[in-house]
């Protein structure tokens, strides 16, 4: 079925006009509706439509998602469901004051080539992308430091499939504005905002789902109007605190905090970051540099965006420093290079035993400690890439703010004709750089499962193909997201940890994981989506 016209009402038109693709289209199915009366406000009716699949939530996730499935499965009618109206892409990178934004992402590879060749032409030539090849990981407390580069992603790849970064860093709007350019552009997907959604009343039986909302100005001035539309299929790409998931009570979640906030801002740099992101693991928690557009081809500053992930106490106290202050406590930290690792045994527990037993204790410490050292050196001498020191943090642009970090997640991703996907599902911590990429993940495996459905013939509109697509996504990314959530949470514990023996192993972990290519290099390939975790 071909969809509907696209129609868009952006968010500077004040007199309530939709602006039509001049696109001729084939029109969705008319139902009938009652329309709701909003007190106080001016409302009129439009044509309710019925689609195939509608997704609520144009961030990335939702909106790479529209792009995907109408382009992998064109028989479908699609629409898009925003508050929000992203300006143009024009619009986003055409002011010259424009300063980097913290509110970025660490894409690997694979969700980078899900974004599409368009609008990684777009943001290359806009310079509104920074690619990186190399990450260098090393702890507060030890010697240990771990190096990936994009070396470790090509192994086994042909060359037409090798990858040339580890990754990149986007910022949310440039990025999303990109996409939605090149939605209105292609027309295929029906695009209905801004609009907020006001009711969902789930499917009896076999019928579709329906959508209450109301779309264009909130001033009472303007009018505004209420539409509902029906659906085979909701998917909820809105977020962490999503409005689908606890409208319809279906979806019960676990969810806890973990005791930390995160601190970021964007930093001017004295020097180039040469493609690489930074991160150093504390007892607190990590703290990154990481690449972010810059203006360096034109002589104005270089920049980067630090993410400080500390306790509530120590975020507080970071916000309240001076610039001056805080500039330094972030050098001081990134600064430093590896060193040794605390005492094995504590000198007060030595000083109590007997002068055999102390010595002894004392040759267990020196070797562990001979242990650790040598590992880090032989590891950088085998691999010829030292420890690089971090450019130095010059001052603070821009706002710097903090949030809570909390990991969440759905006990189901699906229910009858709904699924959810991105932190619609799951949120986790930041460390790894995780978030997004296990949303694109999810917009992956719902466009494979989707297609096949409509491939066999069984299509979105009954139950049996649908319900069978929905299960095999809900199966294949739960078995990723909670892998991953686990290994991020073993890697908060392990870090997080102040117990000399476990400081000790830990270093010696980090530093066989350096020296060997294959434990490295699997590593790499499972958090840059190359590989599943059981493969």
């Amino acid at each position: 079925m071909a969809s509907c016209r696209h129609f868009t009402k952006t968010a500077f038109e004040n007199r309530g006009r939709l602006a039509y693709n001049s696109k001729p289209r084939k029109r969705c199915r008319p139902f009938s509706r009652g329309i709701q009366q909003l007190s106080g406000f001016s409302t009129s009716t439009v044509t309710a439509k019925e689609y195939d699949v509608t997704i609520v939530g144009g961030g990335a996730v939702g909106s790479v998602l529209a792009k995907q499935l109408s382009r992998d499965v064109p028989s479908l009618s699609i629409s898009l469901v925003d508050a929000r109206t992203p300006p143009s892409f024009d619009k986003v990178v055409g002011d010259s004051t424009t300063l980097p934004s913290p509110r970025a992402y660490a894409l690997s590879p694979r969700s980078l080539n899900l974004l599409g060749d368009s609008v990684m032409e777009k943001l290359g030539n806009s310079g509104r992308i920074a690619p990186y090849d190399a990450m260098q990981v090393w702890e507060s407390d030890g010697p240990a430091i771990l190096n990936f580069t994009h070396d470790d992603l090509n192994e086994k790849a042909s060359n037409a499939t090798k990858n040339e970064v580890l990754g990149a860093v986007i910022e949310d709007l440039p990025m999303v504005a990109s996409l939605w350019d090149e939605l209105r552009s292609d027309g295929a997907v029906d695009l209905i905002s801004p609009a907020s959604i006001k009711k969902i009343v789930p499917p009896k039986n076999d019928e579709k789902l329906e959508i209450t909302f109301e779309r264009g100005s909130l001033s009472p001035e303007s009018p505004s109007t209420t539409e509902t539309i029906g659906t085979n299929l909701l998917i909820a790409a809105d977020g962490g605190n999503s409005f689908v998931r606890r409208t319809l009570g279906i979806f019960p979640t676990v969810s806890f905090g973990y005791g930390r906030q995160a601190v970021t801002c964007t930093v001017a740099i004295d020097s180039s970051i040469q493609k690489i992101a930074f991160q150093r693991f504390q007892p607190n928690g990590p703290i990154a540099l990481l690449p972010v557009w810059d203006k360096s081809s034109s002589g104005d500053k270089i920049y980067a965006n630090i993410v400080w992930s500390t306790t509530p106490n120590e975020a507080k106290e970071l916000l309240a420093l001076s610039e001056g202050e805080f500039v330094e406590r972030i050098n001081d930290l990134l600064q430093s290079g590896p060193t040794a690792s605390p005492p094995l045994i504590s000198n007060e527990f030595k000083d109590a035993m007997p002068k055999p037993i102390s010595d002894a204790l004392n040759g267990v410490d020196m070797l562990s400690q001979t242990i650790s050292s040598s590992l880090t050196m032989s590891g950088m001498a085998e691999r010829q890439r030292g420890f690089a020191v971090p450019p130095l943090v010059t001052e603070i642009v821009g706002r710097t703010f903090a949030f809570d970090l909390n990991l969440m997640h759905a006990r189901n991703y699906v229910g009858p004709r709904v699924a959810l996907i991105g932190d619609a599902a799951h949120t986790l911590h930041p460390m790894a750089g995780q978030g997004l990429n296990l949303g694109m993940g999810d917009v992956e495996c719902i466009v494979k499962n989707l297609k096949q459905a409509v491939e066999s013939g069984m299509g979105v509109g009954g139950t049996a193909g649908l319900e069978y697509a929905l299960q095999q996504y809900e199966s294949e990314r739960q078995r990723e997201v909670v892998a991953t959530m686990g290994g991020i949470q073993f890697l908060h514990g392990v870090f997080g940890t102040t117990f000399s023996p476990a400081v000790h192993a830990r270093s010696v972990g980090m530093n066989i994981i350096n020296s060997a290519g294959p434990i490295r290099r699997k590593l790499v390939q499972v958090a840059c989506g190359l590989q599943g975790i059981g493969n």
